[in-house]
């Protein structure tokens, strides 16, 4: 009994109260990364690249973020991968290719690093977008797609997976592949006219986000989490929406304790980020700038198998579409239509 008692309160005292969000922000002229607390508060700033830095990513510990920039770049802009320590200092390249290198994702032991790249296009032929993988130090580059357009790759919890955007035979949907590049697996449920966003894995591996935008903009935007059966072969067993407030979406991800949906939302024609919970129902409006803030990444500090129960296994229907906000700034979320 004292056992179970000690990890309760040890996972606890882990829990999302010393989590961290890591997004990107035009706050100040141009993109830059910053962090901050779970709940919004304390936002620091941690690149200062006049190139610009975007598509931030955690390391498994937290104590490194990996970023897409166009620093050090000559004559043409080309995107490079980038690795910083979460305090700001050790600055250091990974990927030095003539091409766009984009959307690092860590593996979950830290040894490597997934991306995207277009390194394999060929002047004069349509653009081709693959996903890599290299080691954590930049060495090592391994391509795993070979499908003419992958995008955006995100790792299993487990380390068995790569979703990423794809557009192949079957239409432009959500993927998985095994990380040496078997076993390709359509994710998404198909939507009619829609570009598909991948936001990535809930902490436990059982299901997955996406958003799906009809229109300019993201005007139009519905997220949804596919369940998976993990009974034997990985597949969906249900797609389900998830009903917030009506307003222009982007860049989506789940919080650390699974218990909610990160994204940035546009409020009064600006982008902030926002946490939608999907047990209490409420949206919590996390930054309130001028400028675009995007991306949120929450990493956080916990036990890496936490007591059972104490994790969700499965997201279930919210009926009701009302919500709340911590109000800060002087302008009220719109109200629901």
């Amino acid at each position: 009994m004292r056992i179970s008692i000690f990890v309760a309160c040890l996972w606890l005292a882990t829990s999302t109260l010393n989590a961290k969000i890591v997004f990107h922000s035009k706050r100040r002229g141009g993109g830059e990364i910053y962090t901050m607390n779970s709940d919004g508060t304390n936002p620091t700033r941690i690149t200062h690249d006049p190139a610009g830095a975007t598509s931030p990513a955690w390391s498994p510990n937290g104590r490194q973020i990996a970023f897409e920039s166009t620093r050090g770049s000559q004559v043409v802009p080309d995107y490079n991968i980038w690795v910083i320590d979460a305090d700001g200092e050790n600055l250091r390249q990974l990927t030095h290719h003539p091409e766009w290198d984009n959307y690092p994702n860590w593996s979950p032991d830290g040894l490597q690093i997934a991306f995207d790249s277009d390194r394999l296009s060929k002047e004069g032929e349509p653009p081709k977008t693959e996903i890599f993988l290299m080691d954590a130090d930049g060495g090592n580059v391994k391509q795993v797609t070979d499908l003419g357009f992958a995008s955006q790759p995100r790792w299993s919890p487990d380390g068995e997976w790569i979703l990423f955007e794809g557009d192949i035979d079957q239409g432009r949907g959500i993927y998985a592949i095994r990380p040496d590049g078997t076993d390709l697996w359509m994710v998404s449920e198909p939507v009619p006219g829609a570009a598909l966003f991948l936001g990535g894995w809930s902490p436990n591996g059982r299901q997955i986000v996406y958003a799906a935008s009809v229109g300019a903009l993201a005007a139009k935007t519905t997220i949804v989490i596919a369940t998976l059966d993990r009974s034997g072969k990985l597949k969906v067993k249900k797609w389900e929406e998830v009903p917030i407030p009506k307003m222009p979406v982007q860049t989506v991800s789940f919080g650390a304790d699974g218990k909610s949906i990160l994204f940035g939302g546009k409020i009064w024609d600006r982008w902030q980020i926002c946490r939608f919970r999907l047990d209490t129902h409420e949206l919590i409006q996390l930054t309130d700038e001028w400028q675009s803030d995007l991306g949120p990444r929450e990493w956080n500090p916990r036990l890496p198998v936490s007591p059972k129960g104490l994790v969700p296994t499965r997201w279930g229907v919210i009926k009701s579409n009302s919500y709340n906000h911590r109000g800060i700034g002087v302008y009220p979320i719109p109200s629901i239509p």
